[in-house]
């Protein structure tokens, strides 16, 4: 502990100094001439800023650089200089978030944490919660917000270490159409089509579509193919009164991956064969694209469909009703090998018979209502938002069981030095009996920022949540269920002090609520359906500062988030409310241009992440760092325009060490790693251009996702080439 806290002391007495380096180097490198250039129209969409100045959510009604919070938004170009194509891998500009791997069936997709905390059901689209677990693709996305910090006042149930948003693309006054497509190292191909056509004065239509399939890199076996159609319809454009549609399908046929085993403890009484000993509470010394699961049997097939409606109607010109509704629902099945050792201390067999079944359906129906406005009372200016908000989530589950399965029947199994695969010969079906799960949000929100003079900003928001479950929880027995109801009241509160035109002090607080049954299902038997939710608060001092007229922005934050009722199993196996978790550290982030030709994103986290308090059955966790929580991370990108048609982009990313678990006698540690990144890029002409992208030059073998029995690798090195065409 005496490390960590003279480590953070030291990062807190430096933290007034970063904006001041960055200013340095910024403002020598701005001070060089700029030579005036005749940009074409190509070259001017190339350079773009990375930098955002409002946020993807409308309940942040000031600009990004006087928003109290730490708000990142990842821009479109951003993700297109880096050939990004997934979720996951745009969030790798943003420090603080880390990945977990699928466990006990959880489905594999965006898992992640923010700042220490789970906040794999805290993904929305377009401010409304989505459901399942799935990897998002970006090819209809404008931008991803990442919002950090407990904010279920904006957010509702869940948002412990913060939320993220996806803001997708919509119908524009405007004719264009850009075709891009791409080959890869790993006998990939990705192709996608962006095309927007104005109907009339007020009116357009626009469509996004991709089809890929690709070999994961570094990983033996595993594919991912997908399609996906999107269609925008937008009528009133530039008009008082504005209404827009958007509807979705998607298809995903994935081979599912739950990567490589730990290697357990061994014991005085069994204790590990000679083979691994020397790797004995860790990942196995064996190649990691070795794959343990089988190509025969396991799969992932994913339907997804929505539509999505908004109006918007401006009362005055400072007024404004919003109204927006959603109806999806996310189908599933898959089959995935979850890799364990028969019995480490007489081999090193990995079993085939401990296969995840999934067949699943999550249904949403969303709607919210808000009224924004500005109003003034006397010379105090207020940006009001008020709403409303109804939602009914379900999932449904059915049992996919084995009629032959000779995995299973012949209990087989594969050599960890050397996996081969062994023919499958059975099949699964559906069986009657299902499981179902039911939830009815309704909630209440305000939230006003009261401007009261030039220098002064305070914010405060209150938000009312009534969430209601009905868990059917056997396969036989429709009876045999449980309900779960909770009224919480969230809020947030901040001042934000100007120190001039371009710098922005804020001291801002907040909390979050977190229900059992948060993802809809509450585990039965162990005393969570009798469970108040837990409860989190944070606080957070920050600076934002804005450099070259507003081209370049940084922001310097010091967070505490705290949880003084986390659940904690007693030694009879039920859970009460008796423990203590606590994440708090520093970050810095700048984003934008430093001059014409070189835009730059870099972030910093340091996270000190403690569990302060347990019961008795898990007091090996007490002192220990939150699980998949490293103390430092950092990114950093950067884009120089050589001349008019070549540009090159160099970043790195690092993620220090972490833990599976935060119990000190049994969790497996992940290494630090770094990754590096490059990019080039030559527009031929005003509508052709080429892009070559590398992502792991070194191809780095690291740890990505970490689960409790297994981790998933990350991606070795991989390499694309694309051609992106607009007329």
């Amino acid at each position: 502990m005496s490390n960590s806290v003279s480590s953070k002391g030291k990062l807190v007495k430096l933290a007034p100094m970063l904006p001041l380096a960055v200013a340095g180097v910024v403002s020598t490198a701005h001070a060089t001439e700029i030579k005036e250039l005749a940009v074409s129209k190509a070259k001017a969409e190339q350079q773009q800023s990375y930098q955002a100045t409002q946020s993807t959510n409308h309940k942040n009604t000031q600009s990004l650089a006087e928003t109290p919070k730490t708000v990142s938004v990842i821009t479109q170009s951003l993700m297109q200089d880096q050939g990004v194509d997934s979720l996951r891998d745009a969030l790798r500009n943003v420090a603080g978030i880390s990945l977990a791997a699928g466990e006990g069936g959880a489905p594999t997709g965006d898992s992640l944490s923010i700042r220490g905390f789970s906040a794999s059901t805290d993904i929305f689209i377009d401010g409304i919660r989505d459901v399942a677990g799935y990897y998002r693709d970006t090819y209809n996305l404008e931008a991803v917000e990442v919002s950090k910090g407990p904010s279920s006042a904006q957010a509702g149930r869940g948002s412990t270490g913060g939320s993220i948003n996806l803001a997708t693309k919509g119908a524009k006054l405007d004719n264009f159409n850009e075709v891009s497509a791409r080959l890869g190292s790993e006998s990939d191909y990705r192709a996608t089509i962006d095309s927007n056509v104005q109907i009339n004065d007020t009116s357009a239509v626009r469509v996004n579509a991709v089809i890929d399939d690709a070999d994961v890199s570094g990983r033996d076996f595993v594919n991912n193919s997908k399609h996906a159609i999107t269609v925008s319809a937008a009528t009133g454009l530039g008009t008082d009164t504005r209404f827009q549609i958007n509807g979705e399908y998607q298809s995903q046929d994935n081979l599912p991956d739950y990567g490589l085993p730990w290697v357990p403890t061994g014991t005085d009484e069994k204790p590990l064969i000679d083979a691994l000993k020397s790797q004995e509470n860790s990942a196995p010394n064996v190649p990691f694209s070795n794959f343990y699961g089988s190509v025969d049997r396991d799969y992932e097939e994913i339907d997804a469909h929505s539509i999505t409606a908004k109006f918007e109607h401006d009362l005055s010109a400072n007024t404004t009703v919003r109204v927006q509704g959603r109806v999806g629902s996310v189908e599933r099945e898959s089959i995935v090998s979850a890799p364990r050792f028969k019995d480490a201390s007489k081999s090193a067999e990995i079993r085939l018979d401990t296969q995840k079944t999934r067949d699943t359906k999550d249904s949403l129906t969303a709607i919210q209502a808000d009224l924004l406005g500005r109003y003034f009372v006397g010379s105090i200016q207020h940006d009001l938002v008020a709403g409303v908000e109804y939602s009914k989530e379900s999932f449904k589950r059915w049992d996919l069981v084995s009629e032959t399965d000779n995995y299973k029947n012949d209990k087989v199994t594969i050599d960890l030095f050397n996996p081969v695969q062994v023919d499958f010969t059975g099949s699964y079906t559906r069986a009657p009996g299902s499981t179902l799960a039911e939830g009815v949000t309704k909630a209440a929100y305000v939230f006003d920022t009261i401007t009261l003079n030039e220098q002064w900003q305070l914010t405060g928001g209150l938000r009312l949540d009534h969430f209601d479950v009905d868990y059917q929880y056997n396969y036989d027995d429709p009876s045999l269920s449980v309900s779960k109801t909770e009224s919480e009241l969230s809020w947030n509160a901040a001042a934000l002090y100007k120190l001039n035109a371009e710098s922005n002090l804020y001291f801002a607080m907040g909390n979050s609520f977190n229900p059992s049954a948060e993802g809809l299902t509450i585990r039965t038997g162990r005393g969570l359906e009798d469970l108040d939710p837990e409860e989190t608060r944070s606080a957070e001092f920050g600076i934002k500062q804005q450099w070259l007229d507003g081209d370049l922005s940084t922001h310097v934050a010091l967070f505490r988030v705290e949880k003084d009722n986390a659940r904690t199993r007693e030694l009879d196996g039920t859970y009460t409310l008796n423990g203590g978790q606590r994440v708090q550290g520093i970050e810095f982030s700048a984003m934008g241009q430093v001059n014409r030709d070189f835009n730059i994103v870099t972030s910093f986290s340091f996270q000190d992440s403690e569990v302060l308090s347990a019961s008795e059955r898990e007091i090996a966790t007490v002192g220990s760092e939150l699980a998949r929580t490293p103390k430092f991370s950092s990114s950093v990108w950067g884009r120089y325009q050589i001349s008019e048609k070549l540009a090159v982009g160099l970043g790195a990313n690092y993620v220090g060490k972490r833990y599976n678990s935060a119990d000190a006698n049994t969790r497996k540690e992940a290494d630090a790693y770094t990754l590096l990144n490059l990019m080039v890029t030559y527009q031929v002409n005003k509508d052709l251009g080429v892009q070559f992208n590398a992502t792991n030059l070194t191809d780095k073998e690291y740890i990505e996702q970490l689960g409790g029995g297994h981790f998933v690798p990350g991606e070795g090195r991989y390499m694309g080439l694309s051609a992106n065409y607009k007329f």
